[in-house]
Parts: C-alpha cells; sequence; structure tokens
C-alpha cells in the first residue's frame, strides 16, 4: 500500500522532500524511531519507507508499507489492518510538540537528506542526467531537484514544517494505492476515519507546461576530476499533455534508443564504438526524450553527431519492418510484467497521480501494436534538440569515481 501526496514543484519543494522522510520514521504513538521500529518487528517485519519522484511539474510524495498477509501469519492473526493503520498514522498523526516537529527529528533528518542529495553528485550518470533537465528546463519548475536546495534545507526547523505538513494534507490529492487481497469496500473502511476528521477544502490543480519544440539548442560543458566523461542530450518531444501521440513516440524511442536492437545500441555503441553507454528514455509527462551516455572526452562531438545522425535516419525511416516488430515486442513484454509484482503495479499507478489519468498495461500494450511505421516517422520528425550536457574530465589520467 502506498499514501501518495501530489504536491507542486516549487519553492517549498526541499520543506516536501524533508517531510516525507520526517513523517515515516515516527508517529504520535511511537514517537521514536526505536519504538517505531519495535511495533513494525511485531507486525512480522512490515516496512514503512517513504519515497519522493517527479512526474511532470508535479512532487510525488510517497509512504510506502509492505507487510505480510493475514493468512500467513502463525497464529492468522489480523495484521494487515494494524499495519495500514500505522501507515496512516504515520501521515495524519505525527509525533508533534507545541513548537511543530521536534529539534533533534529534524537535524537527523536534514543531515540524511543532504548526504541523499551528495551522493547523487557522485553518482555522475544521475548528475550529468540532472544537469541536462536543469538547463534544458531552466525557466520551469520541472528544472528543480525533487530533494530541494542544500542551503534552503540547511535552515529549516520544526515550526516550519510543521506549516508545510498543514498545507500538504489539507490542500493537495492524496491518491492511496492497495494491492492485496482485501476488497475496496475493507480498505475504504479502514482509510475513511482518518480523512472524515480533516476539512479538506480548494484542492489545489497542478498542470505541467509542455513546450512543443525548443528554440535551438544549447550546449553546456563542465570539467570534473572523471575518467569517463558524459553526454547527455534532451529533446523536446512535440508533446502538449501526458499521454499525446505516447505510443508512436514510445516505439520509435525504442528503435531510436531504447533496447539492444536500438540504433544508438547498435550503431554508435557497438559499430563504432564511440560510447561505454548509449540509451534513450521518453519523460512522457514532461515531454522531453533524453538521450544519456558515457564517452571518452575526446569522442563526445563524434558521438554527438553519430546520435543526432540516428534520429535523422529514424526520421528518413531507415528501419526495419523486423526492427519495428522487435520493438514492439519488448516494449509488450516490458508492460506485461508489470503485474509480476505487487511494488511494480503500485510505481505504474502512481506514475499517473498527477495527471488524473489511469491506463492499464494491457491498454498501453493495444496502442503500442496498433503504431504504424508512417505514425512512427511523424513522431520522430516531431522531435528537436534542446540542451547538450557535456560532463567533461580535467584529467585524462584521472579515474573515475563511479
Amino acid at each position: 500500500m502506498s499514501l501518495n501526496i501530489v504536491a507542486p514543484l516549487d519553492s517549498k519543494t526541499s520543506e516536501k522532500a524533508l517531510l516525507i522522510y520526517l513523517l515515516s520514521r515516527t508517529t504520535k504513538e511511537y514517537p521514536t524511531v526505536f519504538s517505531m521500529n519495535r511495533a513494525l518487528a511485531k507486525l512480522y517485519g512490515a516496512i514503512i519507507s517513504p519515497s519522493i519522484s517527479k512526474s511532470g511539474e508535479a512532487l510525488v510524495l510517497s509512504l510506502n508499507l509492505s507487510c505480510l498477509d493475514d493468512k500467513f501469519t502463525l497464529d492468522g492473526a489480523p495484521i494487515t489492518e494494524e499495519c495500514i493503520k500505522l501507515l496512516l498514522s504515520c501521515l495524519f498523526e505525527p509525533d508533534i510538540t507545541p513548537d511543530g516537529f521536534k529539534k533533534e527529528n529534524v537535524e537527523r533528518e536534514k543531515r540524511l537528506l543532504l548526504q541523499r542529495i551528495e551522493s547523487e553528485k557522485d553518482e555522475k550518470r544521475v548528475y550529468a542526467l540532472n544537469r541536462m533537465l536543469e538547463e534544458m528546463c531552466k525557466n520551469e519548475a520541472y528544472s528543480l531537484n525533487k530533494y530541494g536546495k542544500k542551503e534552503i534545507i540547511e535552515k529549516l526547523d520544526g515550526k516550519v514544517l510543521f506549516e508545510e505538513w498543514k498545507n500538504l494534507i489539507f490542500s493537495c490529492p492524496i491518491q492511496i494505492n492497495y494491492i492485496g487481497p482485501k476488497s475496496e469496500k475493507e480498505i475504504t473502511d479502514t482509510v475513511k476515519p482518518y480523512f472524515e476528521k480533516l476539512e479538506r477544502k480548494n484542492i489545489i490543480d497542478i498542470t505541467t507546461e509542455f513546450l512543443t519544440e525548443s528554440y535551438g539548442t544549447k550546449t553546456v560543458t563542465e570539467k570534473q576530476n572523471v575518467k569517463q566523461g558524459k553526454l547527455v542530450v534532451g529533446y523536446r518531444a512535440g508533446m502538449t499533455y501526458g499521454m499525446d501521440n505516447y505510443a508512436a513516440l514510445k516505439v520509435m524511442n525504442a528503435i531510436f534508443g531504447s533496447g539492444t536492437f536500438s540504433k544508438l545500441f547498435m550503431n554508435v555503441r557497438e559499430k563504432m564504438s564511440l560510447c561505454y553507454y548509449c540509451s534513450a528514455s521518453l519523460i512522457n509527462s514532461k515531454g522531453i526524450i533524453a538521450v544519456q551516455s558515457g564517452v571518452e572526452t575526446e569522442n563526445a562531438q563524434k558521438a554527438l553527431d553519430a546520435i543526432r545522425n540516428e534520429l535523422d535516419e529514424v526520421r528518413r525511416g531507415n528501419f526495419e519492418d523486423e526492427t519495428v516488430a522487435q520493438a514492439k515486442l519488448s516494449l509488450c513484454d516490458t508492460l506485461h510484467s508489470v503485474e509480476d509484482a505487487g511494488t511494480d503495479i503500485d510505481a505504474w499507478f502512481k506514475a499517473y497521480c498527477a495527471s488524473g489519468e489511469f491506463y492499464t498495461p494491457d491498454s498501453i500494450a493495444e496502442m503500442i501494436k496498433s503504431v504504424s511505421r508512417e505514425e512512427i516517422i511523424v513522431a520522430a520528425c516531431s522531435v528537436t534538440e534542446d540542451t547538450v550536457f557535456i560532463l567533461e574530465s580535467e584529467k585524462k589520467e584521472e579515474k573515475e569515481d563511479d
């Protein structure tokens, strides 16, 4: 089960990110990390964990529960409802003093969140993608890091976080996902009393700005002490909303760069040996295609030219029908595997919580199967290059801490 709060990506992102981690640690009934962990251990090792993601220009703050089903307990004890109530109490019944959240808890989570931000910088592949998106969407909310800003986090206190908590539970949409054997009525009956205590009015509506085309390519170069450089290219996909021409773009992107049969893998990586890795991903919630590659600094321009050429090849329709079939089969296999794990089902519907639209994996698979060659070419022609980010090596002899 997951509780997913859909909040705007804005100047309060740092507060929201810190808050969701803080809420997952303790409750009013279990005010210390030790007492909370002991309660979870008694519930057959149930796990409550926080997560943060961006869905377009919405920040999705999640409290996630994983627990044993009642029929698997030793004596048939009904623990599932108890686990769900504990999850709900994390959000609706936190440990709050007259001055807000306790200082020692806030300081602990600040330290851990700052460490997450620093560790993200050490993962150069993640860092390079984030920097590209930051530059590409410089004047858009999507440029904000999901964890917020270090300088803001350092100044936050319990009182500020208490005010942000009230904003979240009173005015933000909250989506609840449950995967398990209990009926919808059973879950609703458990959840309903927590919402009835609140006067949730004027629920905010979050919309995402889509730019259908770029206004010319900008190139940003950074130097760091790494051996393997990073080349990330950002494209506007020509979308006006998250599902606009989605199926055709998904197939086109697979042919271009998201499979072992793709042009980027077969040609740029294998035949030309210009990259250690090279792949493309579609961020449909924002209408962006991102090509990520690991390159030697001296090969960056050659790799960029090759990436551009392969996209032009797709635009010209220079791909085999067999490749189209492989792309569709690969995409459909991935979609059909979503239902193999509860966490994957949860992640699937969590991805749609900001848009309010819901599609099953099977319905998307049917859309993909019906995509024609002409639609693939049209989709490729709608893609325009926006931003090139290159992370160069300062010293060739230094090794990358990757």
